[in-house]
């Protein structure tokens, strides 16, 4: 079991017991111990448990808000699904451009699959986004300023609005936490969503990184409307007849195949 594939397995296990001991969890996992406490001290840094001696909890700051606030759980879910949407957002960018990235777990996914390309410019509200573009010499990177959400990962506001003035992109890599040709892309964060809108205006185009379990699941506030998205990309659990209604509506569907990662 890799290292992701084991803190899911830890995450999903606190989702049902809320504490688990450390013996616990080795015996369940097959791992060892120092493996354990590995994992769980990379949990807690971001925010996704709490360590106590001899095992770990969910904290109550977890328990009260969705899982979809805080990056570390987001980021060990759907991990194939979101890969595979990744390689296919890859071959959107080419070099020389100017692109803009959300702070998604599921945009964060593309980033090997572009990492070959010269002369690319990356504009981002993500922490985790940028710690991983910066990696690459061959990148620009434009993190944009504002306020750190906890353990979201998400630089939030509109601080930056002056920045955003000065910049411009070629096209806008964005999720949500829900889709629908009725609402568009959702999300229930009022500050990062006004961002999301910001970025959006500021490229020539949006295309929408959304894997299936999110389509035709609505949040809380329209971000960019349907209408304003040239590209969904999502996997291969969508319906026929969800692709069919999308691709009517006159926006480019990708799927992509989940045996096509490479």
């Amino acid at each position: 079991m890799i290292n992701i594939d084991r803190r899911k397995r830890i995450l999903e296990i606190l989702e049902k017991e809320s504490r688990i001991s450390t013996t616990d969890l080795m015996e369940r996992l097959g791992v060892t111990g120092a493996t354990v406490r590995s994992d769980l001290r990379d949990l807690e840094r971001e925010g996704a448990i709490v360590r106590f001696h001899g095992g770990a909890s969910i904290p109550d700051s977890v328990k009260q808000s969705t899982s979809s606030e805080n990056y570390m759980r987001r980021s060990v879910m759907s991990v194939a699904e979101k890969t595979a949407i990744g390689q296919e957002a890859g071959k959107y960018v080419h070099e020389g451009e100017t692109i803009f990235i959300d702070a998604s777990s599921t945009t964060f996914h593309m980033i090997p699959f572009i990492s070959k390309l010269e002369n690319l410019t990356i504009v981002t509200n993500g922490i985790h986004t940028a710690m991983e573009i910066q990696r690459y010499s061959n990148f620009r990177t434009v993190l944009v300023g504002g306020v750190l959400r906890p353990h979201s990962g998400a630089i939030e506001g509109l601080l930056c609005e002056e920045m955003l003035r000065r910049i411009s992109g070629d096209s806008y890599f964005v999720s949500g936490n829900g889709f629908s040709l009725t609402s568009g892309l959702t999300g229930h964060n009022f500050y990062e969503l006004e961002l999301k809108k910001r970025f959006a205006e500021k490229c020539k185009r949006c295309i929408a990184l959304v894997d299936s379990s999110k389509l035709n699941a609505d949040s809380t506030s329209t971000f960019i409307p349907a209408e304003k998205i040239d590209v969904l990309i999502t996997d291969a659990g969508i319906s026929t007849k969800q692709a069919q209604e999308i691709r009517d509506f006159g926006i480019e569907l990708v799927i992509a195949p989940m045996d096509s990662l490479s």
